[in-house]
């Protein structure tokens, strides 16, 4: 008897492995991280589809997928910064694609192939203990691409001159780590968090920010996952591009607690419709679309 699903992704997809955990509760799956493919014995085994998530594959991902399950229904799921779409394996074309970078922009390789978005599905870090809120402003970015380096010198030179009377928290790291604890503080007592883009459009600290009542600062999305016929976030506070309007925007927040009113609004869209159990809901409804359940 053929199984519903055969999911290979990498322990390091936090975000994906958030809606993947919770097919078991619903189909007869079988999670297959890279790492085990080693000890993977695909004898005997049939699946009705095989989603096949992108991070850090090798020759034995190559090989398993090229000997085997011809027949399955396959997904590529494309959890990298990649904006295009790309050729996961060298002899397979997908039936669907899943794309979290996925924007006007995009360009499929594939035309015949239907191509859907999909964002990061984050864990909420809210915690009560730190809702305080008696920080004015929080920058914590890593400088994951330079496209960031003007943003933070601006914003730098904003706090230590016609913003200065305000409470800052700012960090910025070389390298893609927080430490856990004291972001988590930061993210849940500050009143505005800035985020730029970095490798890509979306961004966990999107939906970290949002899961904390925190009126978030950024430009405009691009994303399709987050547009009005899929899964709409609209509540921020949009800068230009140029973000030269950031000193305007932050004041404009903090003026009659401005923000208290976005960063609620945020904080409930991300709770009603942007969650893991969320995302795992829209997950299975672009599925059941496209008639694969």
């Amino acid at each position: 008897m053929k199984k519903d699903f055969l999911i290979i992704s990498n322990k390091k997809s936090r975000a994906a492995n958030n809606v993947f955990d919770q097919f078991k509760k619903d189909f007869n799956t079988d999670i297959l991280f890279i790492s085990d493919i080693g000890n993977y014995n695909p004898h005997n085994k049939e699946y009705k589809n095989i989603i096949l998530c992108s991070g850090g594959f090798n020759q034995a991902c190559f090989d398993l997928m090229e000997d085997n399950f011809k027949e399955s229904f396959l997904i590529q799921h494309d959890t990298t910064d990649s904006e295009d779409v790309q050729k996961f394996l060298p002899n397979r074309i997908p039936n669907l694609i899943f794309q979290r970078e996925l924007t006007n922009n995009t360009k499929n390789i594939f035309p015949n192939v239907p191509i859907e978005p999909v964002h990061f599905a984050i864990n909420s870090i809210y915690d009560e203990a730190y809702q305080n809120k008696d920080i004015d402003v929080s920058m914590m970015l890593t400088m994951t691409n330079p496209r960031r380096a003007p943003f933070v010198e601006h914003a730098l030179k904003i706090a230590k001159d016609k913003l200065s009377h305000l409470n800052w928290h700012i960090k910025i790291t070389p390298q893609s780590v927080h430490t856990p604890n004291i972001y988590k503080q930061v993210c849940n007592r500050s009143r505005i968090g800035l985020h730029y883009f970095g490798n890509s459009y979306d961004s966990i600290r999107i939906w970290e920010l949002a899961s904390t009542k925190t009126a978030i600062i950024m430009p405009k999305l691009r994303l399709k996952s987050t547009m009005n016929d899929h899964m709409p976030f609209n509540h921020y506070q949009e800068i230009n591009d140029n973000f030269l309007d950031l000193e305007e925007k932050i004041i404009h927040l903090l003026e009659n607690n401005r923000w208290k009113s976005l960063a609620e609004k945020s904080f409930n869209d991300y709770n009603e419709n942007h969650n893991p159990a969320k995302c795992y809901e829209k997950y299975c409804e672009v599925l059941k679309r496209h008639d694969v359940i």
